[in-house]
């Protein structure tokens, strides 16, 4: 079909709120020639771009794929409302990001699927590709349709539109999948599709093969540290480095830490060299060292201790997303609160001890509630605690239990504020999400609450908080958790549903504004499917289980053993100290990786050099640097090309100058804020270094990382003295054109808006300012001129700061010509 067209593309973005998703070219983005590779595939998120852009597997596959000569991966994301209304009026097609290519000219269409209430946006975004949705009524040449993600685990609920489902770890079968496409594209399509199935890893529900997981070590080949970098803040806004792959603490709730095994760690030397590159490659100010449980990787401390080290003058901070409280210590809450006074998040999961050992948790109270009070020792004053609700075997007794113990939390807290004389009060904010049955966990067969059960619950908790000064308690939305549960363990009558909540206009639905109950209720009882009953449904120890056409490698004797030794409330030894039995490594002749233990050789004189940094104050240098802000660029907001100067400043390698305070940030003053749409050939920046550099040698540090729209034009020393540039210009010159040519006469209209403005004392406008209060505007003064050249209009209007004349935004301005060309 060939590259979509740019034009149109370009005017259809002045409709949209955040254009930028749309527009590729992020600074990193790999952008191969698409003709010149044999194989083809959009990796498309059934999310926002928000959502999609940051998430780590779509990183390890893009990078993975594009790494391998003759293969071509690039990126798509579920375009936003706005998005969809306008391509569709335009006839644009869904496309990929850097190619600017549809769909329909990839030979794959690779759905990630993480979560199960994107279903139905699967299926639009093949509607808006112009793609067949149901698997069956695709023609020869259409894409092959294929999904991979935790969700894939059980495919029955979406096995009528999806090709083929990769099952496991997906880096080493998708290059196995193209590069077998190679010989195979000549076949027919369905012959393509039996060929594909034959691969280890790979489901097809045509033929409803029996599928056995792919695992892939964890190695510098599936590494990612040349990631896209969005021109916006993003979701998960950071490096992300995997040191680790499955968990072995078998909590019995958790499906990623059951079909994930054996567990795999990755080498510290490795963790150390890619986050250092990562984050200076990137700008990222944070990394996060991700794992189902981060703190329980073997060489943790050693590893965050010399990154610390390292790191500490960029102001680059850790983030660890999952922590196991009887492995947090004073020594990581301070590693981990080094730089940003970050919020701590631990897991207790249950309050009382029984339930504790019911879901495998292998944590007391005692360890609890001396993690939580050595954290606030430490400086953590706000503390988030994740708590499930609706656990098999749980009374109101469990429940009290979890009240008391949230009390016994802040009574002890008060005691060490009394003793250590610490300011704050300890603030606790507890999540409370409801328990979902999972396939392949010990509690698959198990069900869920009834709505009633869940809802008397979570009042009588409610009941017991609501007295205890300074804990919060928020609780997922129990409707959404028994569609998650019902979805979940769904079998093949699901594609019906699905298929009508599409139809009936479900599209980003894990978005809660966008998730409208009542339609959900009214089409499951059209499809005579009942969401509480197929949520609470007690599976029979012997009856066959819809997703047991997937193979994970434990076995179903060794689920119901561990199902019983929950309703018996027994613990099972944590896998990574004793083999627990459960069939992966003999299944698939593996085994766990350990890292040897690694010791971190402390660096005296990078630590004397971190000291003097932080006790003196050494002499800043400003600069200012006068740049343009062009072509995609214009697509950006004010705070996102900020975003993209400081990222670009932490490329640099320079000594940036950094505010004081909790969450430290580069100093530096931007011109003026320009609106959404409009390119700039003079953009001002003044920043502070510590770096004492001949002006030819910053400037070069600061090019070389620059984004391709941006041009660095000019840089010169300032005195620190000197007033930021925002209080130094006092006006702008703008220039206008028509986004079509020929519709206006554009010397009448410049005209009659000349004569409106020079006819009147005052041209008035209502603006609200920070408050929400509604002021009127005498905006006049602040137009200083207003003319035609080169058949554009010309603007110079009132800029900067603290000066009597008001500053006037172009969007503002501009809407003078706007009403009169609604007037006509």
């Amino acid at each position: 079909m060939g590259i979509i067209n740019k034009s149109k593309l370009a005017k259809s973005l002045f409709y949209v709120s955040k254009p930028y998703q749309y527009i590729g070219d992020e600074y990193l983005s790999r952008n191969k020639n698409f003709d010149k590779n044999i194989v083809s595939i959009v990796f498309a998120f059934p999310d926002k771009y928000e959502v999609g852009v940051s998430n780590l597997g779509v990183r390890v596959l893009y990078d993975t794929v594009n790494n391998q000569d003759g293969l071509y991966a690039d990126r798509s994301y579920a375009p936003e409302p706005d998005f969809v209304q306008n391509a569709q009026k335009d006839k644009i097609l869904l496309y990929g990001v850097e190619s600017k290519r549809p769909y329909k000219d990839f030979d794959f269409v690779g759905f990630s699927m993480q979560y199960e209430l994107c279903y139905p946006t699967i299926l639009k975004m093949l509607e808006l590709s112009d793609i067949p949705v149901f698997r069956e009524e695709r023609i020869e040449y259409d894409p092959i349709i294929m999904a991979g993600g935790p969700c894939c685990y059980n495919p029955n609920p979406m096995s009528d539109f999806i090709d083929i489902f990769v099952i496991g770890d997906g880096e080493d079968v998708n290059v196995e999948i193209m590069n077998r496409y190679k010989e195979i594209r000549h076949l027919p399509r369905q012959e393509r599709i039996y060929e594909l199935a034959k691969i280890k890893g790979v489901y097809s529900p045509k033929l409803n093969n029996k599928t056995e997981k792919r695992i892939a070590q964890l190695t510098n080949k599936n590494l990612p540290i040349a990631n896209p970098v969005p021109y916006s803040s993003c979701i998960h806004d950071r490096t992300i480095i995997e040191i680790r792959r499955g968990c072995g603490r078998m909590c019995r709730f958790c499906q990623p830490g059951h079909v994930t095994l054996p567990i795999r760690e990755r080498k510290a030397e490795d963790i150390i060299d890619a986050v250092c590159k990562s984050t200076q490659m990137t700008g990222y100010d944070e990394y996060s060292l991700l794992s189902l449980s981060s703190n329980d990787y073997t060489n943790i401390e050693p590893v965050i201790d010399e990154l610390s080290e390292i790191l500490c003058e960029r102001k680059v901070s850790v983030s660890l997303p999952s922590q196991r409280i009887d492995r947090y210590n004073e020594h990581l809450a301070q590693m981990v609160r080094g730089v940003r006074k970050s919020t701590i998040t631990l897991a207790p999961e249950a309050g009382s001890q029984k339930l504790r050992n019911v879901i495998n948790k292998n944590l007391t109270e005692e360890q609890i509630l001396t993690t939580i009070l050595n954290c606030y020792k430490t400086g953590a004053d706000s503390i988030k605690l994740y708590f499930i609700i609706g656990l098999p075997t749980e009374t109101k007794e469990d429940i009290a239990e979890m009240a008391q113990l949230l009390s016994k939390i802040r009574w002890k807290s008060l005691q060490i504020k009394k003793e250590f004389g610490i300011q704050n009060p300890l603030k606790l904010t507890c999540t409370v999400s409801v328990f979902v049955p999972k396939p392949f966990t010990p509690f698959q067969r198990h069900s869920q609450n009834t709505n009633a059960e869940i809802k008397e619950k979570i009042s009588y908790l409610l009941s017991l908080t609501d007295k205890i000064k300074n804990v919060k308690i928020n609780y997922h939305n129990p409707f959404v958790s028994r569609l998650e549960a019902a979805f979940t363990r769904g079998d093949k009558k699901f594609c019906k549903l699905i298929y009508e909540l599409y139809k009936k206009g479900a599209y980003l639905t894990s978005w809660d504004e966008y998730l409208d109950y009542s339609m959900w209720e009214q089409t499951a009882e059209e499809c005579n499917i009942s969401y509480e009953n197929e949520a609470s449904r007690q599976y029979l120890k012997d009856e066959e289980l819809p997703w047991e056409i997937i193979d994970m490698g434990i076995t179903r004797e060794w689920f119901e053993q561990e199902y019983e030794k929950a309703l018996r409330a027994e613990n099972t030894i944590p896998c990574e100290f004793n083999c627990v039995q459960c069939g992966v490594c003999t299944k698939f002749k593996t085994h766990k990786v350990i890292d040897k233990k690694y010791t971190h050789n402390t660096n005296d004189q990078s630590k004397n050099s971190i000291i003097e940094t932080k006790n003196t104050q050494p002499f800043a240098y400003k600069y200012r640097l006068k740049i343009t802000k062009e072509n995609n660029l214009r697509y950006l907001s004010h705070l996102d090309w900020q975003n993209t100067l400081i990222k670009t400043l932490y490329r640099s390698g320079l000594k940036l100058n950094f505010s004081k305070g909790f969450n430290p940030t580069p100093k530096i003053s931007l011109g003026i804020a320009l609106p959404i749409f409009i390119e700039s050939i003079t953009e001002f920046i003044d920043i502070e270094i510590f770096d004492n550099l001949e002006i030819e040698e910053v400037k070069h540090k600061i090019q070389k990382v620059l984004p391709k729209d941006i041009q660095l034009l000019k840089i010169k020393n300032i005195d620190k003295t000197e007033k930021p540039i925002d209080n130094i210009i006092e006006w702008a010159e703008y220039e206008f054109s028509l986004i079509e040519e020929g519709i206006y006469d554009i010397k009448s209209l410049l005209y009659d808006v000349k004569e409106k403005f020079d006819s009147n004392d005052e041209i008035v406008i209502e603006k609200k300012n920070k408050k929400g209060i509604t002021k009127i505007i005498n905006i006049k003064p602040s137009i200083k001129n207003i003319y035609l050249q080169n058949n554009n209009i010309i603007m110079v209007l009132k800029t900067g700061q603290n000066t009597d004349v008001p500053a006037i935004r172009a969007d503002v301005a501009i809407e003078l010509f706007y009403l009169k060309l609604n007037s006509k």
